[in-house]
């Protein structure tokens, strides 16, 4: 079974997490085994969100880094997460390009510029 993990920075502001927190909501109406997990700064953490997933029964993980460019985290913090994880939870963890590197991205930018004009 697959499972998903959306992976946000996390933020001393509660309205902001809890904004990532309402996208999860929206996205388990079409996705089963989905959570949201945070690098830093607010729960749960990506270790946590590995737990869950594999306790749910997931052999496999897709990781969605909801970041736009790829800083720091995306190159080194998420990698070596991801490695601790897969050698600690014996579980295959796939890192998808971080959002910002998306055509659909890009494309979904073009459409808000687009329809407001």
């Amino acid at each position: 079974m697959n499972g998903y993990i959306l992976l946000s920075h996390g933020s001393k502001v509660k309205a902001s997490n809890e904004a990532s927190f309402e996208v999860l909501e929206k996205l388990r109406g079409k996705i089963e085994h989905i959570e949201l997990a945070f690098l830093e700064l607010a729960e749960p953490d990506f270790e946590s969100a590995v737990c869950v997933l594999k306790e749910s029964g997931a052999s496999s993980i897709k990781v969605l880094p909801l970041f736009l460019a790829p800083g720091k985290h995306v190159r080194e913090d998420v990698p070596a997460l991801r490695e601790m994880c897969v050698q600690k939870y014996e579980v295959e963890i796939t890192v998808l390009e971080h959002i910002g590197a998306n055509d659909g991205y890009i494309k979904l930018i073009e459409a808000i510029l687009l329809d407001n004009e």
